[in-house]
């Protein structure tokens, strides 16, 4: 980059860049959000005499503000969120940060940033994005109260997490959502707070109840329906009060209320406005030389609020200028786009595909919805289909077909009624074949649905050298925007995928390698010599010898086995929904330590003859693979799936062929003890 003097002001071109009557077009970007750096990208890979300056705005290099949830939740580290312009050490490129565009001269053809320099530009393109939008409540503006938009707000949210404030989060939608779970610790309270439904309704009334109940696992506290009247500071206290009388006192606010496009340049350069900049089929404004594109863009009176809009709102917009260069235009100009929403709520994934809005979805003939559920691990799947083809659908919970679900909601797919009546039984629509290995399927496949990046792309950027997922998203932009295709591009580069954390994760890997350390024992200490006494008398005799203490040890060891099958019941009874699983499993892993501390007093570690060694031998062996299970869901995050399933499914077989025997094994003993 370079910094020319002119007479009238200090310009900043690139270099060898001249005034706006040089021969080679000068296309000027203002925005450094992740719809003008994909501006900019298709700009150098269309025009390749065109010299592209970019001016951010905000003081930090130019970031993925997609991912300021994921970061907030501790999905991503800080340098996940950068986000380069590929082929920023073209020298046809010039990006500016920290510099504020104040003005557009569209007589001149010229933009003035706020120390006063001059850029001279052929064509102008605003991304300018959005603010926060701000309640007109009295109290919106006291220091307690923080919107949630750029890099910084999100680095104020994080402090306040860390000293474990309470805190209430106004505003149900996707951001909302996130930001409610992403700052819920032990230590604080965090309340959910919304006018209407849950992302805006869209769930439907089962699936709301569905996230609802998910939400109050994590220890969200929830206030919907009631509407905001106004905040006031006390002390270090904020309290909030509602037109239901009801109060609420907090540490602090977090604003999640929508957005309002940033639309004060053009405004002031007197460009066509009404909610956002009004814009045509090819991303013009009122001034055919200015166009804009993102949250700040206006297209059929919509303003889109995601960022996947915004990024083919770049290639129409780029398309259309790379006419001036000989290059082809697109076939299709911009016609709207999908307003797909894909969260994730802590660990919990959440999708809405397809035009889902109950308006619309009336509107429909002969629509039907199909519905899977699975109470036990939190899932709901809904699918709306017409006259064969999926239009639209719902998930909250994992599901591995997402990829091809939201590839076959796009295309409107076709699907058959066995397929139907598969996902009504299994919750799975497609075939098992699909669910392979992503090496196995065609470089044709998108594997980026969010950037229409393809599986060969992949695997070329690959062969390039991009060896690790950062490297890989940069080359290919692919993971960029919702993060769901991270796993397959992992899967591509035979990198481990983390998993998910699971709750008492500690608690359950040692509780389950103390069981382990006791079995071992059991097989290695020597059984204590037998009395020779009938009247024991040392107090570990008496454990070991004594009739009462023998039927003491022995029903606590038969009321623990009824407790361990407490979690069977639990998982198998969708009416049993009492507490989280993974609470029940924590409990499960004592219960197993428990029991083989009994069954050492019970037995003296004496392994016994005939049926009872027998029993035995399936008693340790019961607890020894339960205790390698419990190992490897503790271990989830750090192993790829493929490592945990081969384990973990492998030990679980033989846990529960096991656990088949006990039972009429230890009805033999009893017997055997009490009959003969």
């Amino acid at each position: 980059m370079t910094e020319l003097e002119s007479s009238a002001a200090r310009q900043y071109l690139p270099d060898g860049a001249r005034t706006s009557d040089s021969s080679y077009p000068i296309y000027v970007i203002v925005g450094t959000g992740p719809v003008g750096v994909r501006c900019a990208q298709k700009l150098l890979e269309f025009c390749d005499e065109a010299q592209i300056v970019i001016y951010g705005a905000e003081t930090e290099s130019p970031y993925n503000r997609v991912k300021l949830s994921q970061y907030l939740s501790r999905h991503v580290e800080r340098e996940e969120l950068d986000n380069p312009i590929l082929g920023k050490t073209d020298h046809r490129l010039a990006e500016y940060i920290d510099r504020k565009i104040v003005s557009i001269d569209r007589v001149k053809k010229t933009v003035t940033d706020a120390a006063g320099n001059i850029q001279p530009y052929t064509k102008l393109i605003l991304a300018t994005g959005s603010n926060p939008k701000i309640p007109t409540i009295p109290g919106a503006g006291l220091p307690s109260v923080y919107p949630f938009r750029s890099l910084r707000n999100t680095n104020d949210l994080i402090a306040l997490r860390e000293r474990h404030a309470d805190i209430c989060v106004i505003g149900a939608g996707a951001l909302g959502l996130e930001a409610a779970t992403a700052l819920k610790t032990p230590k604080n309270t965090v309340t959910l707070q919304s006018r209407g439904k849950l992302l805006s309704g869209l769930l439907g009334e089962e699936g709301e109840e569905f996230l609802k109940s998910s939400l109050a696992a994590l220890g969200v506290q929830l206030k919907t329906g009631s509407i905001l009247k106004s905040i006031e500071q006390q002390g270090e206290k904020s309290h909030l009060h509602f037109e239901d009388g009801e109060n609420l006192c907090v540490d602090a606010i977090v604003l999640c209320t929508g957005i309002q496009p940033e639309v004060s340049l053009a405004k002031k350069a007197g460009l066509k406005i009404d909610r956002g900049v009004v814009v045509n089929e090819w991303m013009q404004t009122s001034d055919p030389d200015v166009y804009a594109i993102g949250e700040c863009a206006e297209f059929d009176q919509k303003v889109y609020q995601l960022v996947r809009p915004g990024y083919e709102q770049a290639e129409s917009c780029c398309s259309h200028i790379r006419r001036e260069h000989g290059g082809e235009i697109l076939e299709r100009s911009y016609s709207g786009s999908y307003t797909d929403i894909q969260l994730k709520i802590a660990h919990i994934p959440c999708a809405i595909m397809g035009d889902v809005a109950s308006d619309n979805l009336h509107q429909q003939e002969n629509l039907q919805s199909h519905v899977f559920r699975n109470r036990f691990k939190g899932i709901y799947r809904r699918l709306f289909v017409q006259n064969g083809r999926i239009l639209g659908a719902i998930y909250i919970g994992s599901w591995d077909e997402a990829n091809s679900l939201r590839q076959a909601v796009a295309q409107e797919e076709k699907v058959s009624a066995q397929a139907l009546k598969q996902f009504a039984d299994e919750g799975r629509l497609f075939d098992l074949q699909t669910s392979n290995s992503i090496k196995s399927f065609p470089d044709s496949y998108l594997v980026c649905q969010c950037n229409s990046v393809s599986k060969g792309e992949l695997c070329k950027a690959i062969s390039e050298g991009k060896r690790t997922l950062n490297e890989l998203q940069q080359a290919t932009t692919a993971g960029s925007v919702c993060g769901s295709c991270r796993p397959l591009m992992a899967e591509l580069l035979d990198t481990p995928a983390p998993n998910l954390v699971m709750r008492h994760a500690k608690g359950i890997l040692i509780t389950s390698i103390i069981s382990l350390l006791l079995i071992t024992l059991s097989f290695l200490m020597p059984p204590p010599p037998i009395s020779d006494s009938v009247q024991a008398g040392q107090f570990w005799e008496k454990l070991w010898y004594d009739n009462f203490w023998k039927q003491v040890t022995g029903y606590t060891i038969l009321a623990l086995c009824f407790f361990t099958a407490a979690l069977s019941v639990r998982k198998r009874w969708k009416k049993l929904s009492f507490g989280h699983v993974d609470h029940w499993r924590y409990a499960h892993s004592l219960t197993g330590v428990v029991a083989v501390v009994a069954l050492a007093v019970h037995t003296g570690f004496r392994m016994g003859q005939n049926l009872n060694l027998a029993l035995m031998l399936v008693f340790l062996g019961v607890t020894a693979t339960g205790s390698l299970v419990g190992v490897f869901m503790a271990r989830n995050h750090h192993w790829t799936d493929l490592r945990l399933r081969e384990h973990r499914k492998w030990w679980s077989r033989v846990h529960y062929a096991l656990l088949w025997a006990l039972p009429v094994l230890l009805a033999y003993h009893i017997l055997a003890v009490y009959y003969f």
